[in-house]
């Protein structure tokens, strides 16, 4: 597994089409003009998933072993990317460029199954900027689509979700929430935030820290004679601190403490406030069990559709 490279320093941006990718470079030029030098490099990926193949392989012998050493398929393959990949990228860069990015930018064409083979190339970013597209016409739900294929894998790339831009003039994290829980995740989440409100501190307006103690949880483990390590005002203290030692002013920062199921709570204070980003670790105090798919994280995602959401790994 590959180290996580510095926060906010290198990211992978994922292209399908160039209408699909608007979203994504209005956030990536958003990001680089409040983080400006600490990028050192955008690179944008498109995995083939061998379909320049698809419509060429009826008067092929699929039986021999060769096939993919053959000289026809490296023809194949190399038309296909002249003719509708590299126009489709270099458009992809314009729109970037528009945005406002000034960090070099890259272009990759690769092979292979897009899930596996993004997941793959993550591990050498800190970033990852995903688009919500799904199979629901009335939300832009995960289920089915290479999103969520990818928030399954344990990649070390923090991995920021695309939401709403319509009628937005300025970077999403203006306004934001955390939600803490005193995991290492958790407060990867809220350092990681702290770098980019740091960058954009001339929009940020409001950070609000929420800590839901978990009934169930904490039923259980008073059941066993246990109390919890730390208090709500603890864990809250910490976070501020953390935020705070990174730049964010004190005076903007307001915390949340709840009692009764986490993601229930997180929700309704994310509906106070319909306009926030949201940044959360990938996984909570159980690092082994706690997967994405059945979490607290899952949950915000697929019930906050329109809104932005970092998810935040340890490196």
């Amino acid at each position: 597994m590959n180290k996580k490279s510095k926060v906010l320093s290198s990211f992978l941006l994922p292209v399908d089409s160039p209408e699909t990718f608007e979203r994504t470079a209005w956030l990536m030029g958003m990001m680089d003009a409040g983080l400006g030098g600490r990028i050192e490099k955008v690179s944008l990926l498109h995995v083939m998933a061998g379909k320049y193949l698809s419509t060429h392989m009826a008067n092929v012998d699929v039986r021999t072993e060769f096939i993919l050493e053959s000289e026809l398929f490296k023809r194949l393959k190399k038309q296909h990317i002249q003719q509708q990949i590299e126009p489709k990228m270099q458009e992809a860069r314009q729109l970037l460029v528009k945005a406002g990015v000034r960090a070099p930018i890259d272009i990759q064409v690769e092979d292979g199954e897009p899930v596996g083979r993004i997941a793959e190339m993550a591990g050498s970013y800190s970033t990852v900027i995903l688009e919500r597209r799904g199979l629901s016409p009335l939300k832009e739900v995960l289920v089915g689509s290479v999103t969520a294929g990818l928030l399954h894998r344990d990649i070390k790339a923090s991995v920021y979700l695309v939401g709403k831009i319509e009628g937005r003039t300025e970077c999403p994290a203006g306004r934001c929430l955390i939600p803490v829980d005193g995991s290492t995740h958790a407060n990867a989440a809220v350092a990681e935030a702290a770098v980019l409100l740091g960058g954009c501190a001339a929009v940020v307006r409001e950070v609000t820290l929420v800590h839901v103690l978990d009934a169930a949880r904490y039923s259980e483990e008073i059941g066993k004679g246990k109390a919890p390590a730390k208090s709500g005002d603890q864990l809250l203290s910490e976070a501020r601190k953390l935020l705070t030692d990174g730049g964010v002013p004190d005076s903007i920062i307001s915390e949340v403490a709840r009692f009764g199921d986490p993601a229930a709570a997180i929700k309704e204070e994310i509906g106070k406030r319909p306009d926030c980003m949201i940044f959360m670790g990938r996984r909570g105090r159980n690092a082994v069990s706690e997967i994405f798919m059945g979490s607290v994280s899952r949950k915000i995602v697929h019930h906050c559709p329109d809104h932005f959401v970092a998810l935040v790994t340890a490196g």
